[in-house]
């Protein structure tokens, strides 16, 4: 027993040394960035690195804005995306701490509206559910209902009912966005103020993050913000326009500077504490970093068999060591985090371009650097990919062919008119000028563009926004030539699922 307790703590005291001298080699690190930059036309980014309660990193790179003299530093504010869910765990946390909540508490004791396609789903889902991705949805459910649309954080909640399941409830995970925004609305049920309030006194205030807001108002008032870059048709990087996204902030709208997000992962590592103050305690942290389903998203090295989802974070083992992380994604925007908790190691990485694999290969690239292993080294694979993704968008383009010429089945003016989907809302088809339809989302004004005859009853949609690639659109008919409604052959963007939606056109 005695040796057995002698091996413990001198397996303790070599690990706490390892942790404690183990250095980053940073020399060559700003040499990669601009490297990066260059090689992937990246237009600005921002790192950050701490370890051992101390920032050892912490700079910007290129521009806020191509075209303009505005650089980066460590305060600029850029989307973190879908970090941002962490932070809703991390709200709920505090409650948890004050004991006005518990993770097993069910979801309908907080808000009553909260209704999903099955009663004993609706019954029995509890908060542990809502951080965990395993509500039985398909993967990235109701992005057509807050993606760039009107509908408050209620509002979606409350139109759930209508998504039908794709698997058990709890038998798997698939990727969500939406729960984090009811797990927010009980944050303002059970505090009393809403969410991006308690988020910015009990969080944001605490840790001095100056820079961060869940609030699209703050966030076009700092004047040291990142814009949002995307490809145009010719492949060149050009500005967007920033999404409003307050009603999915919860789940991915914060916006934050690398210096902030240096303070972040500085009260994680610390068990909850910042400076001299507490926010959360040790036992919350533990539960956010705790597996609480397996959830394997990627391969080898970065992920394996047994990567799991705890709340908010991906954790993965590797070679003794525990990874969290979770990466962030939207329009024009990219972000990774990673800790490794054992080394007392947080790096945070933030870029406003996201048709690009940068931020994805900083993270490897500084993985390579702490463990010294070449496994991690994914540049020339980068630009391979990125070199192919180009090539196979531009045939794409250029091997499109319209099918023979043919006409639609009645005058366009039968095809105009109101049409519904009972989840979404209205859809309006109005022909213009006598000789166009025009296709609108009565609650997404980026959903807007004119239709294009293509063949019979099919129609390309020519969407006004870059952001939104062109698709199609067929109308259905019933037996007397009556329009039922239409179906719509559309990628996917960002979480839009346009499969989700059953069109039909509502009677006169």
């Amino acid at each position: 027993m005695k040796n057995k307790t002698l091996f413990l703590l001198i397996s303790w005291f070599i690990s706490l040394n390892y942790s404690n001298a183990q250095k980053i080699p940073l020399d060559s690190l700003d040499i990669y960035l601009d490297q990066v930059i260059k090689d992937f036309e990246v237009v600005g980014l921002s790192v950050g690195i701490v370890q051992n309660d101390t920032v050892i990193y912490s700079k910007g790179f290129g521009l806020r804005e191509i075209g303009k003299d505005l650089k980066v530093n460590d305060q600029t504010a850029f989307g973190i995306g879908s970090i941002s869910k962490s932070f809703t765990a991390l709200t709920l946390g505090v409650l948890v701490d004050e004991k006005k909540l518990n993770w097993d508490d069910r979801v309908k004791d907080y808000l009553p509206y909260f209704e999903l396609y099955d009663p004993y789903v609706t019954e029995n889902f509890t908060i542990r559910d809502l951080l965990t991705h395993r509500s039985g949805l398909k993967e990235v459910s109701a992005g057509t209902l807050w993606y760039h649309s009107d509908y408050s954080r209620v509002e979606i909640i409350k139109r759930l009912k209508y998504l039908e399941p794709v698997s058990g409830f709890r038998e798997k995970p698939a990727y969500q966005n939406i729960m984090f925004v009811v797990a927010s609305e009980i944050v303002k049920e059970v505090s009393g103020m809403t969410w991006d309030d308690f988020l910015k006194s009990r969080v944001f205030d605490k840790l001095e993050m100056n820079n961060s807001t869940s609030l699209s108002k703050d966030r076009e008032a700092n004047i040291n913000l990142a814009q949002p870059h995307i490809w145009n048709a010719e492949y060149k990087k050009v500005t967007i326009e920033q999404e409003n996204g307050d009603n999915l902030g919860p789940g991915g709208f914060i916006y934050s500077s690398a210096k902030d997000m240096n303070s972040y992962m500085r009260l994680l590592l610390k068990d909850g504490a910042f400076k001299n103050d507490t926010i959360v305690s040790k036992n919350v942290v533990d539960e956010l970093f705790k597996p609480q389903t397996l959830f394997q998203i990627i391969g080898p090295p970065f992920g394996n068999e047994f990567s799991s989802y705890g709340f908010g974070w991906w954790l993965t083992p590797w070679n003794g060591h525990k990874i969290i992380e979770h990466s962030g994604g939207i329009d024009g925007m990219s972000a990774q985090l990673f800790m490794i908790k054992d080394m007392n190691i947080g790096v945070v990485i933030l870029c406003n371009d996201s048709e690009e694999p940068a931020s994805f290969l900083i993270k490897a690239k500084i993985l390579e650097l702490i463990f010294n292993d070449k496994t991690f080294d994914m540049y020339e694979r980068g630009k391979d990919y990125r070199k192919r993704k180009i090539a196979d968008l531009k045939e794409s383009a250029t091997n499109e062919i319209r099918p023979k010429e043919s006409n639609p089945s009645l005058p366009l003016i039968s095809y105009a008119g109101d049409y519904n989907d009972e989840m979404y809302g209205d859809i309006n088809l109005a022909l213009t000028n006598n000789d166009e339809l025009e296709l609108s989302f009565s609650h997404t004004p980026l959903f807007k563009g004119r239709l294009i005859h293509w063949q019979f009853d099919t129609f390309k949609i020519d969407w006004y926004d870059i952001r939104v690639p062109d698709g199609y659109i067929t109308f259905n008919f019933n037996s007397k030539r009556e329009i039922l409604g239409f179906s719509l052959d559309q990628e996917n963007l960002l979480d839009v699922d346009f499969g989700e939606i059953e069109i039909k056109k509502k009677k006169s």
